[in-house]
């Protein structure tokens, strides 16, 4: 009875505590869509020749190639203004995004053309020209969820997303069973677009407040153009490594690689998007970030990274008994990979610091160091074998994020960490 007397309260406490209640239901969308996707995939493999996979691919590599220039740090200059000048930030980032999100519209029928013309005859440039619709309903709703995320309601963000993934999922089955081909993993993800629009709008009514102006455009392009930078380097360094895995030691062991990474860092990776989602507001409401930052190493990102080191430790056994006995051998890959989590969400809760710090150009050259950490190995020790260029990356990401983590403690300590005079209200 003492015992359960004791998970209860510690069940009470965590639901109690907003930021860790943020991350539970962030975690949950990420595992309902990985869940679905799973499903999905089931569905469509037993529907869809590799043809229509292929031309499939096609169509949402550009679509999610062009998007993430919608993760420009404009949303973050949003959720990091203060009180005072909330109004006129909210103000000049729903005019900017308004004109990005046209442009990009623009940018994915200019694509179209050009692979339409590339590749005739497969329906791809009106696939691709049909997902050009989301960029033009996005702007509608872009104010509405930075506020949510700016006033922490991570729930209902969860919420919204996850619907969101289920009729998604839903309608891919759908088309595939009606004999849509291809157009059955493409169209969902336009027909599912206000589903997100009516969940983010009825969740934040945002009114934007003409009479308060403008916040100058130079505080916020000197923000959020390291921030833009930031993420392409993330998705670089979640991309290169294979490219340079490719080229050092062929295509037999990128499948290698590819499997172990997804076995490994697939499901987990979830926490590392639900921590640094939920982690940025929260820093950004703090009056001491400093204190918040170390109490969130030791008080959740060593919880969290230690559910790394239980798979990293099970690799041995649960590789081969879920994805079967030809797959024993990549075991160990998939365990050295796993040592690598604790770094990935390290680093991350320390950009989303330097970035509630306005520390930009810091998170910047912090995200180019790590990318470089993270690739370099595998480019370096191509007479080596996998296991070796593989280790040798975990262990530089680990080094480098705790140096990272260490450096701006001790910047914020000495006051070296701070926010640019004209950007004082984002």
């Amino acid at each position: 009875m003492s015992i359960t007397r004791f998970i209860s309260a510690k069940l009470r406490s965590v639901s109690a505590d907003r930021f860790s209640s943020n991350i539970g239901w962030l975690t949950l969308a990420e595992l309902v869509s990985r869940v679905g996707r799973i499903v999905a995939a089931i569905i469509l493999a037993r529907q869809l020749d590799a043809a229509a996979f292929g031309v499939a691919a096609v169509a949402l590599t550009v679509f999610e190639l062009v998007r993430v220039f919608t993760e420009n740090g404009i949303g973050a200059a949003v959720i990091k203004a203060s009180d005072e000048a909330f109004d006129q930030v909210a103000n000049t980032a729903h005019r900017l995004m308004w004109l990005i999100c046209i442009g990009l519209a623009f940018v994915q029928l200019a694509v179209a053309a050009l692979v339409e013309r590339l590749v005739p005859g497969q329906g791809l440039g009106l696939m691709i020209s049909a997902l050009s619709g989301v960029y033009l309903v996005m702007p509608f709703g872009l104010m509405h969820a930075y506020v949510l995320l700016r006033q922490q309601r991570m729930k209902r963000v969860a919420a919204v997303a996850s619907s969101q993934t289920v009729a998604d999922h839903l309608l891919t089955a759908l088309l595939a069973f009606t004999g849509f081909g291809a157009w059955a993993i493409v169209l969902p993800k336009l027909l599912t677009t206000p589903i997100w629009l009516f969940g983010m709008r009825r969740g934040n009514p945002w009114k934007k407040n003409r009479a308060a102006g403008f916040e100058p455009l130079t505080n916020i392009v000197r923000f959020s153009v390291p921030v833009l930078g930031a993420e392409l380097l993330t998705a670089c360094r979640d991309q290169l490594d294979k490219v340079a895995v490719s080229a050092a030691f062929g295509i037999e062991a990128l499948g290698i690689y590819y499997f172990a990474f997804n076995a490994g860092l697939g499901v987990s990776s979830a926490l590392n998007r639900a921590f640094s989602t939920a982690f940025y507001p929260h820093l950004c409401a703090a009056a001491d970030k400093a204190r918040h930052f170390r109490k969130a190493i030791f008080g959740t990102i060593a919880p969290l990274g230690s559910a790394y080191l239980v798979q990293a430790a099970a690799a041995l056994i649960y590789v081969p008994i879920v994805f079967g006995a030809d797959w024993t051998d990549a075991a160990p890959l998939v365990a050295v990979l796993c040592l690598g989590g604790p770094a990935r969400l390290l680093f991350d809760a320390s950009r989303m610091y330097c970035r509630a710090c306005g520390a930009t150009l810091r998170e910047l050259a912090s995200s180019a160091g790590f990318c470089v950490a993270a690739v370099a190995p595998f480019a370096l020790m191509s007479e080596a074998s996998l296991m070796a260029a593989a280790t040798a990356s975990v262990a530089m990401v680990s080094l480098f994020s705790a140096s990272v983590a260490i450096a701006l403690v001790q910047s914020r300590s000495a006051g070296l960490l701070t926010v640019p005079a004209a950007s004082q209200g984002i």
